[in-house]
């Protein structure tokens, strides 16, 4: 066995290994950021067809309001990770 060849080959994958995981979560993350960038959209959406059809069902309440959550995980020095964040809000007043 060649040990002096055994060391930069292991130091070659290593590095590989770590490059690939770093693109795996580049591309995870990215894909994180594109999923949370249409969330608004989608939200003002529902909120025009809520507001629609309480004007159609001829109700009249104060406002309208919706939000979108995700759960974030936020490492702390607690066991609860875990943290519930608002992404995007929408709220709607009716005037008289």
């Amino acid at each position: 066995m060649n040990r002096r060849g055994d060391i930069p080959v292991t130091i070659l994958v290593i590095g590989v290994l770590f490059i690939c995981g770093l693109a795996l979560f580049s591309f995870y993350n990215s894909s994180i950021k594109v999923r949370n960038s249409f969330v608004g959209i989608k939200l003002m959406e529902d909120m025009s067809s809520q507001i629609e059809q309480t004007l159609f069902e001829g109700q009249n309440p104060a406002g309208l309001y919706l939000e979108k959550k995700i759960t974030k995980i936020i490492p702390k020095l607690s066991f609860n990770w875990k943290e519930e964040i608002i992404v995007f809000s929408v709220e709607y007043k009716f005037t008289p």
